[in-house]
């Protein structure tokens, strides 16, 4: 690329090795073993890649990027021995800070709380240093354990916050299916910043709940903010709802200047009796899916901030450049390689975990596959404006897919070294994509378990 993006793709899973071709970033693992990292940037949709490499990594456990904000970006590196080595214990957790001097790595210093990669939020602050903000559930639907780590004082602290601005009541009645609503489970965190240092985090079905990092510590509270809540999915009574992660069928960022942005994915689709042969996972008749988009600038405890956007229909999206079409049906839209000239329609295109651009243009990407658990993954750009699609890439290939985010938008490049005019950020090749795997453990499964990871993995289909 011959400039730094304004924002990028980035992958959550990062590659084990050196890239000697960008600047790398050094540090040492809790054990005193180098560590090298490295970001090789591409322009959207092409997936931007951190580069991993120390003697002391678990070789079954590839470093995870749990989140990035601005100029600084969380990821974690696990020091254990095997693939069922999966505990936060067994994780060292650095930030890596991009700079147009060149990129620094600074290891969190222990004991870290327990916690999940969705409850954790990150803050940049004005005078230079940063806060890491971990919200842990209790017993009790009003109360949360909040962790802080501070930069400044290497040092991690807690203490419970109160609920003390609740969001607004459901507008309508939530069915017993559907009681999982009363309680925030958080799926994604989002940092709105400013002189307060708000944080928020986001369970995609329910709501967010804000707090001002920045005010008196011995005085911090949550105040909650809702989300339009999914109508269409909760009228269908004689199904519980929601039966999956949020993240797969919803996305919500913070732009400044712009407030909040919420996009809400709806697949019509039918589960089919037998097994996919390729896939060996059950299979889905996709007929049609729709993308909505919301806005909402004041962010206070009332669902009529939400002011609806624009909703298109697959069916509806046309494809009018020719290399974008090429692209598709050299790959996406081929039903299988032997079936000679069949091909599917986007309508019928399997997507999932949409997210809105965060450069301000009305732009949703999306995660496109042939079919449920195939290994080859695309983003597909869709311009809502117009109807179109804007672009389509390979995003690579996965050993395991199952219910996992692949990407995060991030605007880190903006904070990178420029390169020097007639040099160039190294693109990399699809060739290379496919050979960037995941290696997971692949569970065997009943029936019943598989229908139910299925709709996990999509949150949840529209019956047809």
């Amino acid at each position: 690329m011959d400039r730094c993006a304004d924002w990028m793709l980035l992958k959550t899973i990062a590659v084990v090795g050196r890239n000697s071709n960008v600047p790398t970033a050094t540090g040492c693992t809790r054990y005193g073993k180098t560590i090298e990292v490295s970001l090789s940037l591409e322009h959207p949709p092409r997936p931007s890649i951190l580069h991993v490499y120390s003697s002391r990594m678990n070789p079954s456990v590839p470093p995870n990027i749990i989140c990035t904000v601005e100029d600084l970006l969380l990821f974690s590196v696990n020091t254990g021995s095997g693939p069922y080595s999966l505990s936060p214990d067994d994780c060292d957790y650095f930030i890596y800070r991009a700079h147009t001097s060149g990129p620094s790595l600074e290891l969190l210093q222990r004991p870290h709380p327990y916690f999940n990669c969705n409850d954790i939020g990150l803050l940049p602050r004005s005078d230079g240093q940063y806060t890491v903000a971990v919200l842990i559930p209790t017993i009790s639907l009003d109360q949360f354990d909040l962790h802080l780590y501070h930069s400044d004082s290497k040092k991690w602290s807690s203490r419970t916050l109160p609920v003390k601005a609740p969001q607004q009541p459901f507008p309508v009645k939530i069915p017993p299916g559907s009681a999982r609503l009363h309680r925030h489970l958080s799926s994604s965190v989002i940092t709105i910043g400013g002189k307060d240092g708000t944080i928020g985090w986001v369970d995609h079905w329910r709501g967010i709940l804000l707090c001002d990092l920045l005010n008196d510590e011995n005085k911090l509270s949550l105040r909650g903010v809702p989300i339009p809540l999914p109508l269409e999915e909760l009228s269908c009574t004689n199904e519980d709802f929601p039966s999956g992660p949020g993240v797969q069928r919803r996305g919500i960022v913070y732009i400044r200047d712009k407030g909040l942005k919420l996009v809400h994915l709806e697949i019509t689709a039918t589960q089919l009796p037998h097994k996919d042969p390729e896939t060996d996972a059950i299979s889905f008749n996709v007929e049609n899916w729709a993308i909505t988009t919301w806005s909402n600038k004041h962010m206070t405890n009332l669902y009529k901030d939400w002011h609806k956007e624009c909703t298109v229909k697959a069916s509806d999206i046309t494809i009018d450049n020719p290399a974008v079409s090429q692209v598709l049906e050299s790959g996406l839209l081929m039903r299988n390689n032997g079936d000679s000239g069949e091909q599917l329609a986007l309508q019928n295109i399997p997507v999932s975990q949409p997210t809105h651009c965060v450069n301000g243009k009305d732009v949703v990407y999306l995660v496109a596959r042939k079919k449920y658990k195939h290994l080859r993954a695309w983003i597909v750009a869709v311009d809502m404006k117009n109807g179109k699609v804007q672009a389509v890439e390979e995003f690579g290939t996965q050993k395991d897919l199952g219910s996992s985010i692949i990407y995060y938008p991030s605007i880190i490049s903006k904070y990178m070294m420029t390169p020097p005019p007639g040099c160039f950020f190294p693109i990399s090749s699809k060739e290379t994509h496919k050979e960037q795997l995941h290696v997971g453990l692949k569970p065997s499964y009943s029936d019943a378990e598989e229908s139910n990871d299925a709709l996990e993995a999509w949150g949840g289909l529209e019956a047809a």
